[in-house]
């Protein structure tokens, strides 16, 4: 039999044993404190109300008052995003694409190519007008050394005919001289021979004068000539500076079928595959300038006369919660958003609501080196209108 036995299961359980007295009045007092201090507490704010009340009206008033600073001293906006100048790159001429070396989000320097037109036809038209220039340039070249050779000769000849001029006029005159004598002594002193001979000299040097003054207005006939050819050097240098013109527009032409980028910057879209067919004006990329970036906000009316220029600004950007940039306004638009709208909102029913106008507000921002701030993203700008 075991010892479970030896008891009667319906034998009632032995009562537990008393505790310790000490350890009673531990448990006594334990919670009579508890229940002492709350009372306590409520006694001392009780007693000292008062201060009480001046402490938190204090720390209401402290609180406030920095809220009101703050609130006062400080414009802020969350309808503010970042720009920058979205150039368009389009062509002068038009052609097929045959290269296409750049793509989005590509940096490209200033002058870097972006895309090749064909160019053949361009280069064999200018081939051909080069060609033109060196025919007038050799003919002008002709035209000027016949120029030198007949100034030279002609003035020679015109110096050689008033030589001979001036001494037949000279043999004219002596002739003239002699007659008139023989005239006058004939019959007396000279004879009838010598008259006839003094009369046939006459007439030679009359034929010699004639003559000479002849040669004379020929050769000064040939000074025209001189002027002619002057003339004609002056028509072929009229027509070497329009062909030269024509040169270079067709080397322009043939330049402005290698797009080339005008700024550094980055590809923001492209609208153009190789083997397309383009047209002058066509839009062919998006580009804008990473260093070249600020923020524009649409600043309530009711707060412009808070802002002035150079005013700073903090200002956060969605995309980097974390990071903090700072800036100034730069400039403070001179018309409402509201005025450059496309549909304009006229009142012709006589119902009216005053809606707020906002006034876009320029604020300069330094672009860091690792080039975060990106077009269209959103910022919100906190700007500090303390006086300073």
């Amino acid at each position: 039999m075991t010892t479970n036995d030896q008891n009667p299961p319906d034998s009632p359980a032995p009562p537990p044993a008393p505790a310790a007295p000490a350890t009673a009045k531990r448990l006594a007092k334990s919670v009579g404190l508890r229940s002492l201090r709350p009372k306590r507490a409520l006694i001392l704010v009780r007693r000292n109300r008062k201060w009480t009340l001046v402490a938190v009206g204090v720390v209401a008033l402290l609180v406030a008052g920095v809220w009101g600073y703050e609130r006062l001293g400080h414009v802020t906006e969350n309808d503010a995003r970042v720009k920058a100048d979205m150039i368009t790159v389009s062509s002068r001429v038009g052609g097929w694409v045959i290269e296409r070396p750049v793509t989005d989000g590509q940096f490209v320097h200033a002058g870097q190519e972006l895309i090749v037109i064909d160019q053949r036809e361009a280069d064999l038209k200018l081939t051909e007008l080069r060609a033109k220039a060196e025919s007038l340039r050799l003919r002008r070249e002709q035209t000027n050394i016949r120029h030198g050779m007949v100034g030279t000769t002609a003035h020679d000849a015109v110096a050689a005919a008033k030589a001979n001029n001036d001494a037949a006029a000279s043999k004219l005159e002596q002739a003239q001289r002699e007659f008139q004598r023989a005239d006058e002594l004939r019959g007396r002193i000279v004879s009838h021979e010598l008259w006839e001979q003094r009369q046939t000299q006459l007439r030679q040097a009359e034929a010699a004068a004639l003559a000479a003054s002849t040669a004379l207005s020929d050769a000064q006939a040939k000074l025209g000539d001189i002027g002619i050819l002057r003339k004609d050097v002056d028509t072929l240098a009229q027509e070497a500076a329009q062909l030269d013109a024509q040169i270079r527009v067709q080397e322009i032409d043939v330049a402005d079928r290698r797009v080339k980028s005008p700024i550094d910057g980055i590809v923001d879209q492209k609208f153009v595959e190789p083997g397309e067919y383009v047209v002058p004006g066509q839009r062919l990329f998006i580009i804008h300038d990473t260093k070249k970036v600020w923020v524009d906000a649409d600043i309530k009316e009711t707060k412009l006369d808070r802002l002035r220029l150079g005013q700073p600004v903090n200002i956060s950007v969605d995309a980097y919660p974390d990071r903090r940039f700072v800036g100034h306004i730069e400039r403070i638009g001179n018309a409402t958003t509201g005025e450059f709208a496309l549909l304009p909102s006229p009142n012709p029913s006589g119902n009216f609501t005053k809606i707020t106008q906002r006034v876009p507000v320029r604020i300069a921002v330094e672009q860091p080196d690792d080039n975060p701030l990106r077009p269209g993203m959103m910022v919100e700008v906190d700007i500090d209108t303390h006086p300073r």
